[in-house]
C-alpha cells in the first residue's frame, strides 16, 4: 500500500507539471526538509531523522518542506536534488515556483540552502 501511495503521488506530480493553466507563484519558503514516507507515517522529522531522510530521499522517495504553521508543502527538486537531499532533516529556505492543485501543494525548487 506505502508503495502504491508513492507511484501515485510521483503520478500526481508528473500530471501536475504537465499543465501550464494552474497558477504559479514564486518565491521563497522556510521550513524542515522530510521525507515523506517517513514523516507521514510516522512523524519522523528532525536531527535525530536525519540520515534516514537522506537515504529514503536518495532511494527515490518524495521529499517536503515542513513549514512552521505544520504545513507540508511537497518538494520537486529540479537541479537541486542534491542540495535538498544535504538538506534532510535541517531548516532550509527553497525558492522556487509554488503551486497547487487538486489539493496538493507543491513547490518546483530552483535553489535550495540552509537557513540562518
Amino acid at each position: 500500500m506505502h508503495k502504491l501511495m508513492i507511484k501515485g503521488l510521483i503520478l500526481t506530480c508528473c500530471v501536475l507539471l504537465s499543465f501550464s493553466s494552474f497558477a504559479q507563484e514564486e518565491g521563497s519558503w522556510t521550513g524542515e526538509v522530510v521525507d515523506l514516507d517517513c514523516y507521514v507515517a510516522n512523524g519522523a522529522k528532525g536531527d535525530g531523522h536525519a540520515q534516514c531522510a537522506k537515504t529514503c530521499i536518495t532511494s527515490g522517495k518524495p521529499m517536503g518542506l515542513l513549514t512552521e504553521n505544520g504545513d507540508v508543502v511537497l518538494l520537486v527538486p529540479g537541479k537541486s536534488s542534491d542540495a535538498l537531499i544535504a538538506l534532510a532533516g535541517q531548516k532550509a529556505e527553497v525558492k522556487g515556483k509554488k503551486s497547487a492543485s487538486g489539493g496538493i501543494t507543491m513547490i518546483v525548487v530552483s535553489d535550495a540552502k540552509k537557513a540562518g
